[in-house]
């Protein structure tokens, strides 16, 4: 009986009481001629704001369902950004050249606005739904019904075929994983079932060709302790190879103790996009350096991308789960597994646990045309 109960145990994972969750869909739809001639003014045409009228009214049919619908959080996306939403105690919108990041707290901060350049024709428009509420994934099923009924009012009343559509579930678990010596004594358990299976006990059903991603991303920023740990006169020499290596080969080193075998270190300042792939890659996009990853393949071991003439402010770590690491239950034998390489690691960088954080974010992802 003991020995039932240590199986199950293993495959549940116990992580801080004040992790934060979070959950938004994107529904994304190209722009086509048809769809400028029917919402766009003709007197606009040869203006130096001809799109106005078009991402006005568009927006608007937006926001219009989701106040019928209750849905509190909705953001436009009409300039071709790539789209990423965060946890944050306060609320903004930061923007740069690629990318257009939401910072929010699903409790607290409710808004709706639209982003687009109105002399300029986007090539797809983004529909971003944020949750909102105080017990996002118990209710993250619901949520993702109601979205697939706002984008199919939309589609029916913008004149758009749901199969231009394709939606994105993202839900997150963040955590620092020194919480405890930071205080927080309590814990919550996961099994971190696949999304299919949770959405299947409320009556909602996933497509079968959906493409599911489980992954975690875990942060270490860097301070003067950390840059310590090599020779100083490398860094004297503004030459920091030697510390990505040291780090690298001490997360993986400690990844392998723990039979983790498929994912990267990115210390390069860039942003790591996870994507599900026929083919394993990797390839940078301007501020994105995209990593592609086919969960039925056998694991492949890690890439390690940093930039050793840059000092990043941290360095990320990134593991993919495959099919294999999904067992009856779910994901937390997975998860367990990856807080004990942190935990290792940690210790290897002879982090300071009440002073220093190491943020651990879970990602559960499915994708579908709709």
């Amino acid at each position: 009986m003991a020995s039932s109960r240590m199986r199950s145990a293993q495959h549940k994972a116990f992580i801080p009481s004040l992790a934060r969750e979070n959950q938004y869909l994107l529904a994304k739809f190209p722009v086509t001629d048809e769809l400028i001639a029917k919402f766009s003014d003709p007197s606009e045409k040869y203006s130096d704001q001809p799109y106005l009228s078009f991402y006005k009214k568009l927006s608007k049919l937006f926001f219009d369902i989701n106040e019928e619908l209750h849905i509190e959080s909705g953001q436009f996306v009409g300039n071709d950004k790539f789209t990423r939403v965060r946890f944050s105690p306060e609320k903004m919108t930061v923007q740069t050249k690629q990318q257009i990041l939401f910072l929010y707290n699903s409790r607290f901060h409710q808004s709706e606005h639209a982003y687009f350049n109105v002399s300029r024709r986007a090539k797809k428009i983004t529909l971003v739904f944020l949750s909102n509420g105080t017990d996002i994934r118990h209710d993250s099923a619901k949520f993702h019904k109601k979205v697939l009924k706002a984008v199919s009012m939309f589609a029916e009343k913008a004149g758009i075929e749901k199969e231009k559509f394709r939606v994105c579930d993202h839900q997150h678990l963040t955590f620092d994983l020194f919480a405890k010596e930071k205080g927080d004594e309590g814990l919550q358990v996961h099994k971190l079932r696949p999304l299919s299976k949770r959405y299947a006990t409320d009556g909602v059903d996933l497509p079968e060709d959906d493409s599911a991603l489980t992954y975690a991303v875990a942060d270490i920023r860097f301070n003067r302790r950390i840059k310590q740990l090599v020779d100083k006169k490398e860094l004297d020499k503004e030459n920091y190879g030697a510390l990505y290596s040291f780090i690298s080969d001490a997360f993986i080193s400690s990844a392998k103790q723990n039979n983790l075998n498929n994912g990267a270190v990115i210390a390069n300042g860039l942003t790591p996009i996870v994507r599900m792939t026929d083919d394993e890659f990797v390839s940078v996009n301007g501020e994105l350096i995209n990593l592609g990853f086919n969960p039925e393949h056998e694991p492949c071991g890690f890439s390690c991308q940093w930039d050793a003439n840059k000092l990043v402010e941290k360095v990320q770590f990134v593991f993919v789960a495959t099919r294999a690491d999904q067992t009856s239950h779910g994901y937390g034998k997975f998860l367990n597994q990856v807080e004990d390489t942190l935990d290792s690691l940690a210790k290897k960088l002879e982090m300071v646990r009440d002073k220093e954080q190491l943020i651990l974010r879970i990602n559960q992802h499915v994708g579908f045309d709709y």
